[in-house]
């Protein structure tokens, strides 16, 4: 019987040791922290996005390398990991973009799913508060591993540790440090699936407000746009967030990692262009001359957003309608429109979804999920440089990887 440790019981160490068990391998399950899966059981807010339901095409083309990730998804594609936990007992649901969940809301439901079927198990072993130092090899092959608890050794070893994000869930970004000190050359992690900090943010009264069907620009200190999305945001104290932000984030995160000065605008009518948008403000004045600033403003605006707009537009809040002047007008349309916000970096760490960044994919057998250098050494998920937008795409990346390294496993 094959003796296989596994680094990491996150989303892909979890799926890799059930895939080992079903082959008859004896699997040692090691987790820095006090509990498996704490990743998990809050990804997606905690309903967990677990993949999303779009053919092969249009999900390769979310992932940052498809051609790299292709082989991994024709061995476990969606349809398989959806047929997998319905097998399971977990009912599915798929929502707005393809987006799966658990019909439940409830991510600890995937956990779950994915412990029970090993921790009752013999052929497995599960130890905590295990801190893995570094992997035992010999004449380039790995042996084992140098843990907290003691060195324990095995015919192969698989890093699932997952990268940098959520760091209090134990993604502390070990497994590079171990894949590093075997050699393997690790492109730099950076956040990625993050929120953005704008250099003045917004007021408290408007943090956590949603903005719903705008356009987001970011564009570069020639003015050139670089990335543009439609869709809702969030405003934040500090910036702002949201799905369009997410995506985006993670097409700038490289030029924001390299101190790039990058800017950020908020169209809130992308759908009406700029001279019929003036002739509508200026309208509205003259309809509703009778009404405050703060009430005509609610037509464009939600009311959380409302004082920031006057203050930032400098009109007065009690400013009657029949008041309000042409540089008023040109004020909200510049804010509704053009208003563009330095973009001074991400929400850190603590709130990316993923990790851009990892071992170079060079390294790394596609087929297999085997070290180039270290025989017997397979590696996962988001430890890898593979990542890809938001909508359940990244779990389908660990799912189908860990799949991929068990079963190459002989």
């Amino acid at each position: 019987m094959r003796k296989v440790i596994i680094v990491g019981a996150g989303a892909a160490g979890l799926m890799a040791a059930n895939c080992l068990k079903d082959r008859n391998c004896e699997v040692l399950l090691l987790e820095k922290k006090h509990q498996c899966g704490l990743k998990l059981r809050i990804t997606g807010k905690g309903r967990c996005n677990l993949t999303n339901a779009s053919d092969k095409n249009s999900f390769l083309a979310r992932v940052s390398d498809k051609e790299f990730f292709e082989p991994s998804f024709d061995a476990f594609d969606n349809t398989s990991l959806m047929d997998f936990f319905t097998f399971k007992g977990v009912e599915l649901k798929t929502e707005r973009g393809q987006r799966v969940y658990p019909a439940s809301n409830k991510a600890a439901d995937m956990f779950f799913a994915l412990l029970e079927g090993i921790e009752n198990d013999n052929r497995v072993k599960i130890i905590k508060n295990c801190d893995v130092r570094h992997v035992i090899t010999q004449d380039s092959k790995a042996k084992g591993v140098v843990t907290n608890q003691g060195n324990f050794f095995a015919d192969a070893v698989i890093l699932a540790t997952g990268g940098r994000s959520y760091p209090t869930t134990g993604s502390e970004g070990d497994g590079y440090r171990i894949a590093e000190l075997l050699g393997h050359h690790i492109i730099t992690p950076v956040p990625a699936l993050v929120g953005l900090r704008t250099k003045n943010g917004y007021p408290l009264s408007a943090h956590g407000t949603e903005i719903k069907n705008c356009r987001v620009n970011i564009t570069d200190s020639h003015r050139k746009v670089i990335a543009s999305k439609d869709g809702d945001i969030m405003l934040d104290e500090y910036g702002v967030s949201g799905p369009v932000i997410l995506t985006l984030s993670r097409q700038i995160a490289r030029r924001l990692d390299s101190g790039e000065k990058l800017f950020l605008n908020i169209d809130y009518k992308p759908k009406v262009d700029k001279d019929k948008l003036y002739g509508e403000i200026k309208e509205t004045f003259r309809q509703r001359r009778t009404e405050q600033a703060a009430s005509i403003i609610r037509k464009w605006f939600v009311k959380p957003l409302t004082q920031d707009v006057l203050e930032v537009c400098r009109i007065q809040s009690r400013t009657m309608g029949y008041k309000l002047t042409q540089q008023n007008a040109e004020s909200l349309l510049w804010y509704m429109k053009d208003r563009k916000e330095e973009i001074v970096g991400d929400m850190g760490w603590r709130e990316a979804v993923v990790t851009m960044g990892g071992v170079s994919l060079k390294e790394v057998d596609k087929y297999t999920m085997e070290s180039r250098k270290i025989k017997n050494l397979y590696i996962t998920g988001e430890l890898l440089d593979l990542d890809a937008d938001t909508g359940g795409f990244n779990l389908q990346i660990a799912f189908s990887t860990a799949m991929t390294a068990a079963r190459s496993i002989r």
